[in-house]
């Protein structure tokens, strides 16, 4: 009986294991942000301008829902917004709020992405049709 006892343990341990990997999703414990976000090429084409709006992307590894930050030079991070990973890129609005240098990163899964610096001048226009010099 004992050796039917270890196979009835063993087997419901993998059951469970199962079973937890089923209720998490896959991949969600190592979702992660794979690239950094991207803004596309501003009007300009130098820097983004306050006022404007961009899409920002980022690829990621994993479905779920995705993050997005900015932070200013020395500043606290402020929450752009989230956006659930379409594929394997997640995309969302951005409207830069004041001229400066923007620190812009994505987080999925308890990991932050690589962050990229944005340097925003003050918009000329609004929308799609805005510029910055």
């Amino acid at each position: 009986m004992v050796r039917g006892a270890r196979t009835a343990v063993a087997i419901g341990g993998a059951v469970a294991g199962l079973v937890i990997t089923v209720i998490a999703g896959p991949g969600e414990a190592a979702a992660a942000p794979v690239g950094k976000v991207d803004a596309g090429v501003p009007f300009s084409s130098v820097v983004y301008g306050s006022g404007c709006r961009y899409d920002l992307t980022v690829p990621v590894d994993a479905t779920g829902r995705v993050t997005f930050w900015e932070r200013e030079q020395g500043g606290p991070e402020r929450f752009i917004g989230a956006a659930p990973a379409d594929g394997a890129i997640a995309t969302i609005r951005w409207v830069p709020r004041d001229p400066g240098d923007r620190q812009l990163y994505a987080k999925q899964g308890g990991v932050t992405g690589p962050k990229v610096l944005m340097r925003v001048h003050q918009g000329y226009g609004s929308g799609w049709a805005c510029f910055a010099l």
